[in-house]
Formats: C-alpha cells, sequence, structure tokens
C-alpha cells in the first residue's frame, strides 16, 4: 500500500461528524504522521465505511447549523413552496432570490459531497486487505454505491439533468472521482452522459454485492435499486427505471398516515430505504434551517410556507400529514401574526429540531415509478401505483384519473409527500423542463405565487418571483475559493468565469 502524509485527515475521514471543505481531501496533515497500519482488519473497514456515512453529516447535505443551505431546504428556498421570512436573521436569502454568482453559493454540497467520495474512494483503494467473502462484498457494495449516490447528487445541481433540454447529454458534466489521490486536481467531465455512465455503472457493480439486511443507516440493495431506477428516470429511459422500481415497491410498504407523527419524531423509520441517523442531544438541529424556537415567544423563522401550498393539504382525508408537516405560530416577532411553520423537522426526537436526514423513502419511490409507468403510456398501472400511496394517505379520495390528470395527480402527491426532503421541488422543476408528453405547465420553471410570507398570504413577498425554464441558474455555481484552490476546476457555464 503506497504511504501518505494524511495523519489528522485520516482521523477526520472516519471518525468526525463535522463541516468540512476540500482541504480536507487535497492536503496531507500538518503532523506529517505516517498512517500504514489501518484498513487491516474488518473492524477498520466497519470503522470506514460508518464514517464515510457520516460524511453526511457535514453542511451541504444534513449539517445543519441554521445556514438554510443543507440538503433538506436548498432545495425548496429555490423553488416556490417555501418563502423568505423578513423577520427571520436572513439566512441564505441572495440565493432565495437566484442571486448566487460564484462569490455567493446556495450551498456547500459540492466540497462535502467530493469530501464523501474521498472516503468511499480511499476504502476502495485498500479493499485487497480483505479476504474474499461477505464481509468484503459488502463493503465493496457500499462504498460503490455511495460514490455513485454522491455523484448523482452534484449531477443534478451542478449539471444538466438529461430530460431537462435536448442538449442535456452534451452540456458541461461534473468530475467523476474514481480513485483515492488528496493530491489530485480533477476537471469536469467532457460531458453529463459521461457522468451518468459512471454512475450507472458504480450502481451496477455495486448491487451484487448488496444485501437488504443492514437497516436504514446503511445503503442497502433496495436503496441502490432504487437509485439506479432514479438515474434511469432522469435520463429518460423508463423502462429501466420501472425494472428498478418495482421490485423495491413490491418488497417495502410505505408508511402509514398513523406512522408520520412518529416517523418525524424519530420515533420510526417506516417506509425509509435510507437515512442519516441524528440520535444524540448534540447532533445538529436540521429544523434550524428553517426555524430556531418552538413557542409563540421565542420562534424565530428564517423560511415559512407559502399559503398557496399549504392550502393544497386537506385538513379532513389527510390530517396526520398535514399536522406532522406544518404548524400555524403566531410569532412575537411578528406582532403575533399567524405564520405556517415547516413542523416536519422541528419536532426533534432527542430534543427539538434534531431529526433524522430522510435522504430516501420508498414514497419517492413509489411516485418515481407511478410517473415512468406513466410515460411509457401504462397509465392503468401508474393510477395502480399511485393509489400505492394515497390509500395510505388519505381517508377518502376521489380517484379514476385518466389520461393527463394522472400525472398531474403524481406531481401533486409528489409535491405534498416529498415537500422539504432533499430539494425535490427544484429538482422535479428542473427535470421535467424537455420531457414529451406531459402538460406545459410542468416546463415552465419556477412560477411564485406572490403571496407573502404570513399565513393569509399577506407581508412581504419573494424578491424574485420567476425563473425560467432554460435559465442558467438552474445549474448552481462552484465557489469561487474551490475554483481558486484547483485551476482545473472550470466555474458552471453561465456564470462569471
Amino acid at each position: 500500500m503506497r504511504k501518505f502524509s494524511i495523519g489528522i485527515v485520516m482521523l477526520s475521514l472516519i471518525f468526525t461528524f463535522n463541516s468540512c471543505n476540500s482541504d480536507d481531501i487535497t492536503q496531507g496533515s500538518p503532523t506529517g504522521t505516517e498512517q500504514t497500519n489501518f484498513y487491516k482488519t474488518e473492524a477498520d473497514f466497519t470503522r470506514a465505511i460508518l464514517g464515510t456515512y457520516q460524511g453526511f453529516k457535514q453542511a451541504g447535505f444534513y449539517g445543519a447549523g441554521g445556514t438554510s443551505s443543507d440538503i433538506n431546504i436548498v432545495g425548496d428556498l429555490l423553488a416556490d413552496d417555501l418563502l423568505f421570512n423578513y423577520n427571520g436573521r436572513g439566512s441564505n436569502r441572495t440565493s432565495s432570490s437566484w442571486g448566487y454568482d460564484g462569490t455567493v453559493t446556495p450551498t456547500s454540497l459540492y466540497n462535502s459531497g467530493y469530501n464523501i467520495i474521498a472516503r468511499a474512494n480511499l476504502i476502495l483503494s485498500n479493499l485487497n486487505n480483505l479476504q474474499d467473502g461477505a464481509f468484503k462484498n459488502q463493503i465493496k457494495g457500499e462504498a460503490l454505491a455511495v460514490r455513485a449516490l454522491t455523484h448523482l447528487e452534484l449531477a443534478r445541481f451542478y449539471g444538466k439533468i438529461p430530460t431537462q433540454s435536448s442538449n442535456a447529454l452534451t452540456s458541461q458534466g461534473i468530475p467523476y472521482i474514481t480513485s483515492y489521490d488528496p493530491f489530485e486536481m480533477p476537471s469536469r467531465e467532457e460531458s453529463m452522459k459521461v457522468v451518468y455512465d459512471k454512475i450507472i455503472e458504480d450502481f451496477n457493480n455495486a448491487i451484487p454485492y448488496l444485501t437488504n439486511s443492514v437497516g436504514t443507516t446503511r445503503i442497502s440493495k433496495n436503496t441502490a435499486q432504487a437509485l439506479l431506477g432514479r438515474t434511469y428516470l432522469y435520463l429518460g429511459n423508463y423502462a429501466k427505471a420501472i425494472e428498478n422500481y418495482t421490485p423495491v415497491v413490491a418488497a417495502v410498504n410505505p408508511a402509514k398516515a398513523s406512522d408520520l407523527a412518529g416517523l418525524w419524531t424519530n420515533k420510526n423509520s417506516n417506509g425509509v430505504l435510507f437515512e442519516i441517523p441524528f440520535v444524540l442531544s448534540n447532533d445538529n438541529a436540521i429544523g434550524g434551517n428553517y426555524s430556531q424556537g418552538s413557542t409563540n415567544s421565542n420562534i424565530n423563522m428564517e423560511y415559512s410556507v407559502d399559503k398557496r401550498f399549504y392550502d393544497m393539504y386537506n385538513s379532513i382525508t389527510e390530517p396526520e400529514r398535514k399536522n406532522a408537516y406544518f404548524k400555524i405560530f403566531e410569532p412575537a416577532n411578528a406582532n403575533g401574526k399567524p405564520t405556517i411553520a415547516v413542523y416536519k423537522y422541528l419536532q426533534g426526537g432527542p430534543q427539538l429540531g434534531v431529526n433524522n436526514g430522510r435522504y430516501l423513502r420508498v414514497e419517492e419511490v413509489i411516485l418515481d415509478l407511478a410517473e415512468a409507468q406513466y410515460l411509457s403510456n401504462n397509465q392503468s398501472g401508474a393510477l395502480a401505483t399511485l393509489n400505492k400511496l394515497r390509500n395510505v394517505r388519505y381517508s377518502t379520495y376521489a380517484g379514476g384519473e385518466t389520461g393527463s390528470a394522472i400525472f398531474d395527480a403524481i406531481i401533486l402527491e409528489r409535491r405534498k409527500e416529498l415537500a422539504f426532503e432533499t430539494g425535490d421541488r427544484f429538482i422535479t422543476l428542473k427535470r421535467l423542463q424537455n420531457v414529451n408528453g406531459i402538460p406545459a405547465i410542468y416546463k415552465e420553471g419556477v412560477k411564485r405565487s406572490g403571496n407573502g410570507f404570513y399565513a393569509d398570504g399577506s407581508g412581504n413577498p419573494p424578491a424574485e418571483l420567476i425563473l425560467k425554464a432554460g435559465d442558467y441558474r438552474w445549474q448552481l455555481p462552484i465557489a469561487i475559493t474551490t475554483i481558486n484552490r484547483n485551476p482545473n476546476i472550470k466555474q458552471t457555464d453561465g456564470y462569471p468565469q
């Protein structure tokens, strides 16, 4: 095994939960300590893979810290269901009006993502130290799947999604890193097609090594297969998406309506395929991205829910979902004027705001499968799949849609079910812009309601209301500081170079 100075960097890769930046994967340890005896035993590799998952607790993913820049909020503050609250501290305000340019960025997802990828690659580079067998296979499968998942996450935010435009596959890629080299200065791949081909290759190589016996805090076969399905959905290959989604939907039941209150207070993980656990009282408070405090007298909201979106939920037929997702406060710093808060994370588990980062739930897979079936001209199959979710969310619903009304129903349930999770609304509006056979309204980009941030729609509206389809800002900029460290990285197209 090649020796290199990693010292504290090695220890941070394995043990810490804290935010990291690109320096962590491009510089050696200031101590100069040589680490040559790790990655020898199964215990070493167990600690390493768990440390890789802890990378998702960095800022940009689920690191929180009240900066309103992590994965569970950034996509929604860029979209149309969440409104900047002028009574808050101003967290990420520039991004909420699409004012980012590289000197200002919406999120640190880029640096955190490549830190996680470096951890996975470090494991894979030492894998031959293990004896062949089930343990080695599981570690290999997980590391490959983490690498693929993270590249897919970076690709969908920093590059074009293949169904977004006619030229998306030939558009600017992202770096795809498949080896561990702390001194590497990678460039962006020549196209998104290259990136997606490599993502598919990594998932396909991972799946045969994975099992479904590892729980929800490590990547299982179901998780990897669902994410491979997501990759194909983004490519517009609906047959392959259906092929991968179908066994997952058959194997895992969605959470019942009665489960939702417990799901969002960490009392159960029903329907969850992959999550980042926050179980200690000193873990990061994900809910802090949206607001701090829990009473009318002390709550301080960074972002509030748009009345238009809140009114899409039915208090009679889906009270469990509505009550688990939202709460109306009368904040003292708003002179008691009612304001709708995101309650999904605010409730917490060990303490207020501390909640697991639910990266993937089977509910999303159900909705993906229904969409892929609809776009494959299997309307009856799409409706039956959609009803798997609606049957456990509503006490009663009309159903029986035909034609484009089926697609409308799928997107409505997606918007409601996955609100404020991993930026799904922004990604959905992004990826549908060039999809054939759907209503034109889904190809128009972001169109905010014009409501203000109070519960009755009054108050200041967002500074900007429209992000047109095709705008370069659908792809996020890389921080200038990152580009300065690596001259081989070109800024995302459209931004100052």
